[in-house]
């Protein structure tokens, strides 16, 4: 199992990144210090960075919010799940780079986007343990307007983040803070109130910033719920490019705010995106099965640019395992998986 250490103070030093595996926050997030070779502005348009998160609440309802810029592609998503009915509004926008702010670090930041109908502000300050998710939706296309009210307790002294520096190259790498939270709020989507209660739902957040390869592919999945007695858990598996990933990963369950190291996965579809996905890792740590409910996919194929992506959202069964020998069964644990392909 991978060795977790103590946070730096900065994701780069003297150019040169601190790769390793963390339970603390990183107070630099400053990736443009790299020597990747190259300018800022040239390092900067190659820097693909994002904040993605997952709401859940034991009432039945998932979504899925993003701001993901890529400098070339860049979009704005909020995503309301009925996981009872299987009803989804999905609002989504493409926008250019200069009007998405994704902020260096977590410490009094604020991610933002702003325009005719989408209105996204999430204020963060990790000192305080404090997280505010703010979302106003204009109605259209046949979706009613949307207004998001959240609060998250990123409280990394009560619920232990999952923090990386991780290597696609000796010079090159990828950051990302990950964290399972309690949460409360509430959704006002046309003539509905829907509130999400502090004891009944929670929250992954995913800050995110790396120099990914031209060719990027990825497969990811993560979950969360509430077991028989209560406890908040959640994971984030995840098989990409990374280098030694039996040393770097970002693997782990969390139960209770504890952050539990997983080793490396693979991810297997026999029959296709649409059907079950199988996760395990080589030692038995690791052994899922996802069983997709709705797909989300888009494609795109330029010259110069090409996408392929799958993102349902689904159950998990089966277990993990801690170093330690502790078993967690999953049963019908809601949540999303990815497969990934961009050429950008």
């Amino acid at each position: 199992m991978r060795i977790i250490k103590q946070a730096p103070e900065s994701v780069v030093e003297s150019g040169h990144f601190c790769f390793g595996c963390y339970n603390q926050p990183i107070k630099h997030v400053n990736l443009l210090d790299a020597k990747t070779g190259g300018l800022k502005l040239f390092k900067n348009f190659k820097l693909r960075e994002w904040q993605a998160y997952q709401l859940y609440s034991e009432e039945g309802w998932f979504v899925m919010i993003a701001l993901y810029n890529t400098k070339k592609v860049c979009i704005v998503q909020f995503i309301l799940y009925n996981i009872h009915t299987g009803e989804k509004l999905h609002y989504e926008k493409k926008v250019l780079p200069r009007s998405l702010k994704i902020p260096n670090g977590l410490i009094d930041t604020e991610a933002r986007h702003i325009s005719k109908g989408f209105d996204f502000s999430i204020h963060h300050n990790i000192s305080k343990a404090q997280l505010a998710l703010n979302v106003k939706l204009k109605g259209s296309k046949g979706l009613p307007s949307l207004n998001a009210e959240f609060k998250g307790f990123h409280d990394c002294d009560l619920y232990t983040p999952c923090v990386v520096c991780l290597p696609f190259t000796s010079k090159k790498g990828m950051y990302s803070h990950k964290c399972l939270m309690p949460l409360e709020g509430r959704i006002e989507v046309g003539t509905q109130e829907i509130v999400f209660s502090k004891e009944s739902s929670s929250l992954i957040l995913d800050d995110h910033k790396g120099y990914y390869p031209y060719n990027t592919k990825y497969d990811w999945a993560t979950a969360l719920g509430f077991d028989a007695e209560g406890r908040r858990y959640g994971f984030n598996l995840t098989d990409n490019q990374v280098q030694n990933q039996e040393d770097f990963n970002e693997n782990c369950f969390w139960l209770d705010g504890e952050m539990i190291p997983l080793p490396p996965v693979k991810f297997s579809r026999p029959n296709g995106v649409n059907q079950n996905w199988i996760i395990k890792d080589k030692n038995g740590k690791v052994d899922l099965l996802f069983s997709p409910e709705m797909n989300n996919s888009v494609q795109l194929n330029l010259i110069l640019l090409s996408s392929n992506y799958h993102g349902p959202y689904g159950k998990f069964n089966g277990h993990v395992k801690s170093e330690d020998g502790r078993l967690f069964n999953l049963k019908n644990t809601f949540g999303m998986g990815e497969k990934f392909f961009l050429r950008s």
